[in-house]
């Protein structure tokens, strides 16, 4: 797929954000963690993205499980998994040619897998610009909120996290702004899983959660 066909496609998910949910996706199959694996090595993606993905992974499945048990007992675990292992499948693509990792990843993610829930919590992982409807977007949300919640290869609060964005890339007053709006959409999100949940997710270590 093309980024201009991921932006058509993308252009008109804006105007009619469709919701997660297995009417999207009962014609394609979720990818496991195998094939993410796989598609990892097809992207060349380096060990240190890896095991970040994998911890990102880990703290997504443990809001998925708590969530489908606690608010919608019909998420897709699978999805979860997928979209949190290939999150940053592009991210080395662009430190070396440039462009967006979440545009570019989400189109490769779309055209290998054909899934179009686990394509958008790739282009949205950094920024979220819909509704914060736990009940429409779940994957989406969880996703773009446990990447917030992994440094680099440590699980950390957010504070941590975007102080150490701050430092490494705050480099002007608009980086800063930008950095600073989306520390708030995560900690809106994190207000938002843990209203739902009725856990205090900033203080959740996630440490009893397995590798994948």
């Amino acid at each position: 797929m093309s980024l201009d066909v991921a932006n058509q496609t993308e252009s008109a998910h804006a105007s009619f954000p469709f919701p997660d949910g297995p009417e999207w996706t009962e014609r394609v199959r979720t990818p496991s963690s195998e094939r993410c694996r796989e598609m990892w090595a097809l992207w060349e993606m380096p060990e240190h993205i890896q095991m970040h993905s994998l911890l990102v992974t880990r703290v997504a499945l443990g809001i998925a499980e708590m969530v489908r048990e606690k608010i919608l007992p019909g998420l897709d675990i699978d999805q979860v998994l997928a979209a949190a292992m290939l999150h940053d499948v592009a991210k080395i693509y662009t430190i070396r040619h440039g462009g967006s990792h979440s545009q570019i990843g989400a189109a490769w993610v779309q055209e290998r897998t054909g899934n179009p829930v686990v394509a958008r919590a790739v282009l949205h992982h950094v920024d979220w610009p819909f509704a914060m409807d736990l009940q429409r977007y779940p994957v989406s949300l969880i996703v773009c909120y446990s990447d917030k919640r992994v440094r680099h290869t440590e699980i950390v609060t957010l504070d941590e996290r975007f102080a150490d964005l701050q430092e490494r890339y705050g480099v002007n007053a608009k980086a800063r702004h930008h950095i600073q709006q989306s520390l708030e959409q995560g900690r809106a999100i994190e207000r938002l899983f843990s209203e739902g949940l009725k856990v205090e997710l900033n203080a959740y270590s996630f440490d009893s959660r397995r590798m994948v």
